[in-house]
């Protein structure tokens, strides 16, 4: 994007700010990486929901509903703002997403944070003011490697209808750790109590979490599921501008699931994501997906 370019979406955002309720913390700096979608974002916080980061479009155009991502940090972190070009590339297409942790924060999350902003936001979707065209009847969670055990934790929450794995999978016996980030790990027979379709972003055989996200895909039964590999490794490419091919990923996974654009389904259905450099490409069952997922149209 050319620098004229950033410049003239930082000030509309700067004079849309400044029409912002007050619970608002946007800065200028949170608008540095606005995303590539139809609708700048950027983040802000909530003293009602302190623990967390929240990323938005600055401004929804009227008739434009936004679904809703809760995200889990890699490494459990208490850092709302440790992917912000990640996440908020993906609020510019039209999402409202709520990680975990505060912006810059320490320490640990757990599951619980997750939990919280499915009820926290559930309460707020469709009332007056900003929250107004939010749909909480559109919930994803996901979470980067130990974000992605946390995010499995997510599996009995009625309001979330998809599961999305990124660098991450239930640790094996020959690797097991009592806990992670706060909270006791769980077998990798736990998979069996996945109900709600999951997609896995890796980061090839170089992922420390490979091999387990492998097992959890193939162990994964009677529901929608796909699996691919983008070989950079455990780090992906979060923190690339716009996340980069992460970031199109997820996108494409969330627009597909929630706004059944087929644009984006071809990245899973028609061999979009080899296309794009993703390998070991496999899915099943995702003719059933729209079956685990209310019907809404497209936006």
């Amino acid at each position: 994007m050319r620098f004229s370019t950033v410049s003239s979406l930082l000030m509309v955002g700067l004079r849309l700010v400044s029409s912002l309720p007050t619970t608002s913390s946007g800065t200028l700096s949170n608008l540095e990486s606005p995303g590539s979608g139809p609708y700048p974002a950027y983040w802000f916080t909530e003293p009602s929901l302190s623990n967390h980061t929240i990323y938005s479009p600055i401004s929804v155009p009227p008739g434009v509903s936004l679904p809703v991502l809760v995200w889990a940090e890699g490494g459990c972190e208490n850092n709302g703002t440790k992917f912000a070009p990640f996440l908020s590339n993906i609020a510019s297409y039209g999402f409202l997403v709520l990680a975990s942790g505060p912006p810059n924060g320490s320490g640990s999350t757990t599951a619980q944070f997750m939990a919280d902003a499915v009820e926290w936001i559930t309460h707020r979707a469709g009332t007056a003011g900003r929250y107004a065209s939010v749909d909480a009847t559109l919930i994803a969670a996901a979470g980067q490697s130990c974000g992605g055990l946390e995010t499995y934790r997510m599996r009995s929450n009625d309001r979330i209808s998809i599961l999305g794995i990124f660098n991450s999978g239930f640790l094996g016996n020959e690797t097991f750790i009592a806990s992670v980030g706060g909270q006791a790990t769980e077998p990798p027979t736990t998979i069996k109590e996945v109900h709600k379709p999951v997609f896995y972003f890796l980061g090839g055989p170089t992922d420390i979490a490979y091999a387990n996200g492998e097992a959890d895909y193939h162990n994964l039964t009677g529901v929608p599921k796909w699996i691919g590999n983008y070989l950079v490794g455990h780090s992906g490419t979060y923190r690339d501008e716009n996340g980069g091919a992460f970031g199109v990923a997820a996108v494409d996974w969330l627009s597909w699931a929630f706004r059944r654009n087929e644009t984006a389904a071809s990245f899973f259905t028609k061999g979009g994501a080899q296309e794009d450099g993703w390998e070991e490409v496999e899915s099943k069952n995702l003719e059933n997906l729209f079956a685990f997922i209310p019907s809404k149209k497209e936006t």
